[in-house]
């Protein structure tokens, strides 16, 4: 019993600790919300204690994943058994159930990026021959569940979803499945009444791909007619681009991420017409430490360098 009684004492020890976040959020008049992902085969044996990471197929996404001693090229991971994809959606659920424990106030399923419920997505790293892999349906089947598993523990009102189509390197490259279907994904997300779909905007260059035409705007203007609820933009944005997508119907709201990391005062900014905008510094990010995410100075102390 020792194992038992230890995993729910970390559990709740983890859910203490977020509550203390989302205390201090609510306090500051916040809103906070939890992303939920695996990461699958980008994960790596030094994080594993040496185990081999888990996806829908031996594939070797061929990425690079972020360790512990550095950067490190991904390994070809173990496919998941029935049981084991079982256990990863009730997985799910359980983070949902202990994020509102703690305090937030929604959580968001990350479909995105290079992570699990993608490699379930993308037939290049999908070759199972059961009934999560093969036709569009079936490869989006571990989306779906985890979706419900999750509706299962939180109102839909709060949970979101975020998901694109990609084109990456390695095995990520975008193929004639790719835009086919994130189209099937998104149109039946559209039926649960989610509190949001976020959709990123291309990351990469999209030319001479089968995602071209989605370039730019053509992400927003190609995916608002297939999904009715909350569309939130993402990606490449600014005040102008922000305001203009939703002026003309294509987002009803507008995420920032880079943006806000190196600038904590972000909306003051935007007030202000000749505000400038610091950079990201990309040597820290991804790094073990608070330097390059809570060290960016407020606009009044834009001159001075930073520690």
């Amino acid at each position: 019993m020792a194992g038992p009684i230890r995993q729910v004492c970390g559990r709740w020890s983890r859910v203490r600790g977020w509550r203390r976040v989302t205390d201090a959020v609510h306090a500051a008049s916040g809103r906070i919300i939890a992303q939920l992902w695996h990461t699958g085969a980008i994960s790596h044996p030094e994080l594993l204690d040496g185990a081999q990471p888990v996806s829908a197929s031996n594939v070797d996404p061929d990425q690079i994943s972020v360790t512990q001693t550095g950067r490190k090229p991904t390994v070809a991971p173990r496919p998941l058994t029935k049981q084991e994809i079982e256990v990863t959606v009730a997985d799910f659920a359980r983070a949902a159930r202990n994020a509102m424990e703690a305090g937030f106030d929604g959580v968001q399923i990350l479909a995105n990026y290079l992570y699990l419920i993608s490699q379930f997505l993308n037939a290049n790293t999908n070759l199972r021959q059961d009934e999560y892999g093969g036709s569009l349906e079936n490869r989006s089947r571990f989306l779906f569940e985890v979706v419900e598993s999750v509706l299962g523990e939180v109102d839909a009102q709060r949970v979101g979803f975020k998901i694109s189509p990609m084109h990456e390197g390695g095995a990520f490259q975008a193929n004639n499945e790719t835009l086919p279907v994130t189209e099937y994904a998104i149109r039946k997300l559209s039926t649960y009444n989610l509190s949001h779909l976020l959709l990123m905007g291309n990351t990469t260059d999209f030319s001479g791909t089968p995602l071209e035409k989605l370039a730019d705007d053509g992400m927003f203007r190609h995916f608002r007619p297939l999904y009715k609820g909350t569309l939130i933009a993402n990606v490449k944005m600014d005040r102008d681009r922000g305001n203009r997508l939703i002026a003309e119907g294509f987002a009803d709201l507008v995420a920032f991420g880079r943006p806000y990391i190196a600038n904590p005062d972000l909306v003051e900014r935007f007030a202000e017409d000749d505000a400038p905008l610091a950079e990201v510094d990309w040597e820290t990010v991804y790094g073990s430490g608070e330097r390059g995410y809570s060290d960016y100075p407020a606009y009044q102390l834009s001159q001075l360098t930073r520690s």
